[in-house]
């Protein structure tokens, strides 16, 4: 029977194994890499904080330097990734960035975070635009709805943290006149979330605002180009404002019975 190929090994123990070589700078955690201790802890505290035990997860996050700015850039960034791909617990999370921005001060901090993110988002998924113009694949499908959902999801945040008094009105405003002013699909939808999110509170705050992109909507019924979806997105938009921003009787979606499992 032929031999198998032989390794040359760099070195070897005393007992014939090979011996492992180690670099002469080997990486380190530290606070300036995202993946240090306090990043890590925080982010095990995203991941089984629920609205039953925020009061327990609240102290423990209280108990991390996140004001630290070694530290803050990494916190920031982990929360708004977390919520934009988890929608589903952003009531929760703008609850702990809520009573967090009230005891360690990071209010002004999280709200610039968060307006930073809207536009690094929403131009990843304006890049699409020009992309689908050419030769489209699968891949491509699947990264930009993707994008959408990511984008969908900072939205739904950023609505939880306007409710919980951590982003102002005029922030939500800016949101708004922002994807007011593009003509494309995306932005379309992108209003049309926003304001199936914020319609009520912004109505309060930018009457004015609100009819402008009502009107935006019907324009958009009545040109025929729209896509089915955008088109019954856009419809039931119109109906949840004429309806004062309370969903209809027979449209409620109630939540499923049980309690919020973290897994």
């Amino acid at each position: 029977m032929p031999e198998g190929p032989s390794l040359d090994m760099v070195g070897s123990s005393s007992d014939g194994q090979p011996s492992l070589h180690r670099c002469d700078n080997p990486w380190k955690p530290n606070g300036q890499h995202p993946q240090s201790e306090v990043y890590r802890r925080m982010l095990g505290i995203l991941n089984r904080v629920t609205q039953q035990s925020l009061g327990i997860f609240l102290e423990q996050a209280r108990e991390l330097p996140l004001a630290d700015p070694t530290h803050l850039p990494h916190i920031l960034s982990l929360l708004l990734e977390k919520s934009q791909d988890e929608p589903m617990f952003a009531p929760t999370y703008a609850s702990l960035c809520r009573d967090l921005a009230a005891s360690i001060g990071i209010q002004r901090d999280l709200a610039s975070a968060c307006k930073d993110h809207f536009m690094e988002t929403y131009q990843q998924l304006l890049h699409y635009n020009n992309i689908f113009e050419g030769p489209i694949s699968p891949q491509m499908i699947y990264e930009e709805i993707l994008a959408r959902k990511r984008f969908t999801g900072h939205l739904k945040f950023m609505s939880e943290l306007h409710k919980a008094g951590v982003v102002p009105d005029d922030q939500v405003a800016a949101m708004a006149e922002t994807l007011l002013d593009h003509g494309d699909d995306r932005s379309f939808e992108g209003l049309c979330r926003l304001l199936s999110f914020c319609g009520l509170s912004l109505s309060r705050s930018h009457e004015e605002l609100v009819d402008r992109c009502s009107s935006y909507l019907d324009v958009g019924l009545a040109g025929g180009n729209l896509k089915p979806r955008l088109r019954f997105l856009a419809r039931d938009i119109l109906d949840l404002c004429s309806n004062g921003w309370r969903p209809q009787e027979g449209h409620r979606i109630l939540p499923p019975h049980g309690r919020n499992v973290r897994g």
